[in-house]
């Protein structure tokens, strides 16, 4: 039985033998290395259910609760909500550090899609943020949620984020 899939690459659909599984090829359009899935099991398929509309309902609604509950505490504790970076008229660098950091953290695990957000979030303020970063090159150091990542990737790091918002 021939096992079918595509190509991480190039995205077109290529068919290989069930014992080739597990291992990486060449795609035959391409001619990049891509994986070769696993052939699925009978036993490995698993039944699922249909979405309940009615138990969605009702956890929407107990997150609506909550919502208007975690209002109302705010507004009983004098506390303010917070004001949109973008509507702000104050805003300065320390109030884009968490964006750098979170950066380099989303980069040090993988987690690029996630990464390339916490960019784009900064890529408006592009001077206020470049100050940030530079700041940032500075003191990185003195952070202590980087002290896991080595210095000089997370200095790689924040060059590439700083062509990122250019």
């Amino acid at each position: 039985m021939a096992l079918t899939f595509k190509c991480e690459h190039c995205h077109k659909q290529i068919s290989a033998p069930d014992s080739v599984g597990g291992k990486r090829g060449k795609c035959p359009f391409c001619k990049q290395s891509t994986y070769i899935p696993m052939p699925v099991s009978e036993d490995e398929i698993l039944d699922m259910a249909p979405l309940d509309e009615e138990d969605e309902r009702q956890h929407q609604k107990l997150v609506d609760e909550l919502r208007a509950k975690e209002h109302d505490l705010i507004a009983n504790t004098g506390a303010t909500e917070s004001v949109p970076l973008s509507e702000r008229d104050d805003l300065s660098s320390e109030d884009l550090h968490h964006f750098v950091i979170n950066y380099c953290l989303d980069m040090a695990e993988g987690n690029l899609e996630r990464a390339h957000k916490h960019a784009s979030e900064l890529k408006p303020y592009n001077k206020l943020a470049a100050e940030a970063i530079k700041y940032f090159q500075i003191v990185q150091g003195d952070e202590p949620a980087l002290a896991n990542i080595p210095q000089p990737v997370v200095q790689g790091f924040l060059k590439d984020l700083i062509e990122r918002i250019k």
